[in-house]
């Protein structure tokens, strides 16, 4: 029997585009903290599954380039109204990061940035539907964001 591979391309998409960002300030911790921009229009409803899919490469490509201790997802200049497609990329985040945790050890830092372009769609995607209580990890304010992603990414090393 002959085997055969065929020549395949991963899929660019031209809707979307990302940069990295890591941070410069230096904490006595010595944090890295890694902040993934995102710019363009996401496809609403399942029209945005092949976007979520590019948006996580790009995340995970940045995992692997940068070995950040925490990481923002920059969603301000993402024009994001809905689709379910998008919490693909948590549960991408989780694989590859959380895989193999105990109970005890804490989930990789991920923090959200937002604007009035993305902010009520990722805000509905990411409340639960029972709750009205404000999420902590969601913020408008990049220096709030750092703030944050510093603590949560010493924790996360401490512990």
């Amino acid at each position: 029997m002959d085997y055969k591979s065929t020549e395949k391309k991963l899929n660019r998409l031209d809707n979307i585009s990302s940069k990295f960002f890591l941070s410069e300030t230096k904490t006595p911790e010595k944090i890295d903290v890694l902040t993934v921009s995102f710019f363009g229009n996401y496809p609403e409803g399942s029209s945005g599954s092949d976007t979520a899919k590019n948006i996580s490469k790009q995340i995970i490509s940045g995992f692997i380039d940068f070995d950040p201790d925490a990481i923002i997802l920059d969603f301000r200049a993402l024009t994001y109204n809905w689709g379910n497609s998008l919490l693909r990329i948590f549960q991408d985040i989780s694989q590859f990061k959380d895989c193999g945790n105990t109970e005890k050890e804490p989930n990789f830092p991920v923090l959200i940035l937002v604007s009035e372009k993305s902010k009520a769609g990722i805000t509905s995607l990411l409340t639960p539907s029972n709750s009205e209580k404000q999420l902590e990890f969601i913020f408008e304010d990049e220096n709030l964001a750092l703030k944050e992603a510093f603590k949560k990414g010493k924790y996360w090393l401490d512990n």
